[in-house]
């Protein structure tokens, strides 16, 4: 299908391109013309080549117009035809998107150990976020645990989405086209909560009635009235202009506050009317499109309108409309007015529309990922169950990619064994993954699950700290630490490998069989893989609750062979010293 689109867009593309080329010629030759007859009418003294010259700058502005309007089309094709290209050569494995490696953070529950953020990871491969907001709001969805009701609505959402190829692809390529920072997002949202200056009384007296005396001034010198009508016409349009530079600080103050706001406004407007009028099935997406109704106007027009204002409010810098429309009616001083009054009617729905924007992008992120992935399935939420049947890493090419069940609803708690490289700590980010896709509301590589939304908490990946002066092992009591207290809390789901790295031998088994003890008491849910073999023998005293699972190894012709399958029990193989000898280190 992408290749198709793909194709579509470049047959597109050639016509336009073609339309274009003629558009651009067309424009330098009425230009010309325009300007060869009024050269005639001035050399000549001729006025009907004044008309004709007349005639073809109207022609030439709207063929200008015409030309915008196909650039803007090329612009929306071009961006279309790169986004099927980059899923072809993402699905070959040749293309990468925005990783999100600036929401990496070492102190969050789960999001740094299951390695969610940076080069290779599940944000990389499901972010197809063109906007701040939309990144922001993916990154959040990957970082929370949601209620139960939340996750089915999500779910529900994500499967239409899937299902609507065109809608997406249009609202990916308009935010593509957006593509604002997070500087101008936040611009947009600083706006909102300022207080703008309102105009002096003295400034609205004058802005109605100066003008209206240039307008009887224009009229006594048309008309012959009496000679000193000229003189007072060029005087009222002097004073409008010196008023209106006065009042300029307050509009260039305003201006600075957007910071290239107009643009931004008018592609979010465009991204908002191509979501208002898609029909959804789903309750989640109609929650969204009917936040997006205010005083029975659609957010389209809202936002639009706003858009306006600030172009408008742009051309002050433009000498030409400054002193032509200022001079006559204070241009400027009534859109600032017009402004003011959006504010006042709208100014807390603006950011709420910025917001349902980036929910959009990170739904639409998941319902990419579903589409990309037809043979997944969404689990089924159940309270206080969580197995999976045939699970596999998502990030791991398909090809090369082995699948597991593991069933925590009846045993709770698994202790894992097995020996180097045989798939321990793979395995618990496979499990932590695809927890994290359950609880956004996308599918899943199993050929069936169950979860349940319980807070989850990991450790496997904890450093030292140079500048906190805290070593491994402190670092890594502090985790367990917090994962404690959260337990003693509210119900929690934990992966956690070889704990106690840090520390000696008796001290790290001692203390790695009084941390499961201390979990069991607690009711935690979770696995905790380790190589210390005597650990297994607490599954002894909890044979309801706990259970030991394990990776093997075999050697075979002087080789390792993995084969990377979940088995029962403790594991028996061990194979640091053979590695070690193969290397000739020993």
């Amino acid at each position: 299908m992408y290749a198709t689109i793909s194709q579509e867009q470049t047959d597109i593309l050639k016509k336009l391109s073609k339309k274009n080329n003629i558009l651009s010629y067309s424009r330098i030759i009425l230009l010309l013309a325009a300007v060869y007859f009024l050269y005639l009418m001035m050399y000549e003294k001729n006025h009907l080549y004044g008309f004709i010259s007349l005639g073809l700058i109207v022609v030439f502005i709207i063929v200008v117009n015409i030309y915008l309007k196909v650039q803007s089309k090329i612009a929306y094709h071009k961006t279309l035809k790169q986004i099927n290209a980059d899923e072809i050569s993402f699905l070959e494995g040749n293309h990468q998107f925005n990783n999100g490696i600036e929401y990496q953070n070492p102190q969050h529950a789960f999001s740094y150990d299951l390695d969610l953020f940076g080069y290779n990871s599940i944000f990389q491969f499901t972010n197809r976020t063109g906007t701040f907001l939309g990144k922001d709001a993916l990154a959040k969805s990957l970082q929370e645990i949601p209620t139960e009701a939340s996750i089915l609505k999500k779910q529900e959402a994500v499967r239409e989405l899937s299902e609507k190829l065109t809608f997406r692809q249009h609202f990916q390529t308009l935010s593509s086209l957006a593509g604002t920072t997070e500087k101008e997002d936040l611009a947009i949202k600083n706006w909102t909560e300022t207080i703008s200056e309102k105009p002096k009384a003295f400034m609205q007296f004058f802005a109605v009635l100066i003008p209206v005396l240039l307008l009887i001034s224009i009229a006594g010198s048309v008309f012959n009235w009496h000679l000193v009508f000229s003189k007072l016409t060029v005087f009222f349009f002097t004073l409008n202009l010196l008023l209106i530079g006065y009042f300029s600080q307050h509009i260039l103050k305003e201006i600075g506050k957007s910071d290239r706001i107009a643009n931004s406004l008018l592609q979010y407007s465009k991204m908002l009317q191509a979501f208002e009028t898609e029909k959804f099935q789903s309750v989640y997406l109609n929650d969204f499109q009917s936040k997006l109704q205010s005083d029975q106007k659609t957010s389209y027009q809202i936002v639009t309108n706003l858009a306006n204002c600030f172009e408008k409010l742009n051309t002050i810098a433009n000498l030409f409309v400054f002193i032509a429309l200022n001079g006559t009616f204070q241009y400027h001083f009534w859109v600032y007015k017009k402004l003011l009054k959006w504010k006042k009617n709208h100014q807390q729905d603006l950011w709420q529309f910025m917001e349902i924007i980036g929910e959009v992008e990170a739904l639409n992120s998941f319902a990419n990922f579903a589409y990309n992935n037809p043979e997944y399935h969404y689990p089924t939420i159940k309270s206080n169950q969580i197995k999976m049947e045939d699970l596999g890493h998502p990030l791991i090419s398909k090809n090369k990619r082995v699948r597991n069940t593991i069933d925590f609803s009846q045993k709770r708690f698994v202790i894992l064994t097995g020996s180097n490289m045989s798939g321990k700590s793979t395995f618990l980010r496979t499990v932590g993954i695809n927890l994290v896709l359950s609880y956004a509301g996308a599918p899943i590589d199993a050929k069936q699950a169950v979860v349940y939304p319980l807070l989850l908490w990991v450790s496997l990946r904890l450093t030292d700290s140079l500048s906190d002066s805290e070593s491994f092992f402190f670092a890594e009591v502090k985790r367990l630490k917090q994962i404690v207290t959260e337990a003693e809390k509210q119900p929690i789901f934990v992966l956690l490998d070889e704990i106690l790295k840090g520390t000696n031998s008796d001290d790290k088994k001692t203390g790695t069989v009084g941390v499961i003890e201390k979990l069991h008491n607690l009711n935690v849910t979770g696995m905790i893989a380790t190589h210390d073999l005597e650990v297994c023998n607490t599954t002894d005293h909890h044979l309801q609750t706990m259970e030991n699972k394990c990776f093997e190894v075999e050697i075979i012709n002087n080789e390792l062979h993995f084969d990377y399958k979940l088995k029962n029990g403790i594991c028996q193989n061990k194979n640091a010293t053979f590695i070690m000898k193969k290397m000739e280190i020993i």
